[in-house]
């Protein structure tokens, strides 16, 4: 038995397991219901996912990347329409003036 992944949250715990159940690697929760019955914030006491299978740890640590770091989605900065200020591409609206980035021009080039 190895230790995987611990977190107060349990709903992201749940979701990992029923990740690795899919892929037919045998894991449980320990502490699964101790956290929230004693209502303690502890390491001791967080729900663990942990594998029965040793040797399929790499695999399973492999399965959950994508969802424990997610990749970030790819965008680019944007000037407004409207004020022509630059923008960081995170922004949904301009700093300056509040238009928001959906209402951009399409860019045509010629």
């Amino acid at each position: 038995m190895k230790e995987l992944y611990t977190s107060m949250d349990s709903s992201r715990i749940g979701f990992y397991k029923s990740v690795l159940d899919e892929a037919g690697i045998v894991c449980f929760i320990q502490n699964e219901i101790g956290a929230q019955t004693l209502n303690v914030i502890s390491p001791i006491f967080q729900p663990t996912l942990c594998i029965v299978d040793d040797s399929r740890f790499e695999e399973a640590v492999e399965l959950l990347k994508p969802h424990h770091y997610p990749e970030e989605t790819a965008s680019s900065d944007w000037t407004c329409p409207k004020c022509g200020e630059d923008n960081p591409a995170g922004f949904e609206v301009c700093w300056n003036c509040g238009t928001e980035a959906a209402q951009q021009a399409p860019v045509v080039k010629s």
